[in-house]
């Protein structure tokens, strides 16, 4: 925000209301969302883009669109555990592939939302660092990066040294010890976006996977969101009892 006049766009002002309506159980599980029609009202902007917002939030497993019906509330996918934290670039060495990356775009945001401000226990004062990149193995393209990371664990970012592991770079350059990651994964299908920087067909399916990670102290200083090529990406769990 500058100078009063808020300049994110539109759209991210609806997803971000929306979606603290939904944390805050504004609208619970089973509850049917306002009409198209009557959310261009209530935010006073077009059907386009109350469609590009619902989207983000199917995308994101959040809700569930019925024809005929409307839109609905869903109950979150089941997580499951992944037991070793590894990063894209050990994955791929791993399968005797070599990791790349493309940095699409690097911000300081000090205009995040509200979502992001939870996800990272973030307060008054603190920015994060958005980092946006296309993952390769052997040159071709396997996954789209979304990072956020807290000014509080790295005040700085050297372009030069976040173009291939991150986790190399916060581990042997910032010094920061790494403990843990939450992660969610849900399935979905490429958007026009993610199908041009993926090099796949639009309506294609993708592994959404975000995840949040924890330094030794507990404190959570990355939130990144992915979108993994389908055809390109299995991902294995290992589960006890």
């Amino acid at each position: 925000m500058i100078g009063g006049i808020n300049l994110k766009p539109k759209y991210m002002m609806i997803y971000d209301s929306l979606t603290a309506k939904l944390e805050n159980k504004e609208y619970n599980f089973g509850d049917m969302l306002p009409s198209e029609n009557e959310l261009c009202k209530i935010y006073n902007t077009s059907r386009m883009t109350v469609n590009k917002v619902i989207l983000m939030l199917t995308q994101e497993g959040k809700v569930k669109r019925t024809r005929g019906k409307g839109t609905f509330v869903i109950e979150p996918n089941v997580d499951k555990e992944i037991v070793k934290l590894t990063s894209f670039s050990e994955d791929m060495k791993k399968i005797g592939k070599e990791p790349g990356s493309k940095l699409l775009e690097y911000r300081m945001n000090f205009d995040y939302s509200e979502r992001i401000r939870q996800k990272l226990n973030l307060v008054d004062g603190d920015f994060v660092h958005v980092i946006k990149r296309i993952r390769t193995a052997d040159g071709e393209p396997i996954a789209l990066d979304i990072d956020n990371i807290s000014s509080r664990v790295c005040d700085k970012v050297d372009i030069d040294l976040i173009k291939d592991s991150l986790y190399y770079y916060f581990e042997s350059v910032l010094n920061v010890e790494i403990k843990s990651s939450d992660f969610v994964i849900q399935a979905t299908t490429a958007t026009k976006e993610i199908a041009e920087y993926l090099n796949i067909e639009i309506g294609e399916p993708v592994l959404y996977m975000k995840h949040i990670t924890f330094t030794k102290d507990d404190e959570a200083f990355e939130f990144c969101e992915t979108f993994y090529r389908a055809d390109k990406f299995n991902l294995s769990i290992t589960a006890y009892r």
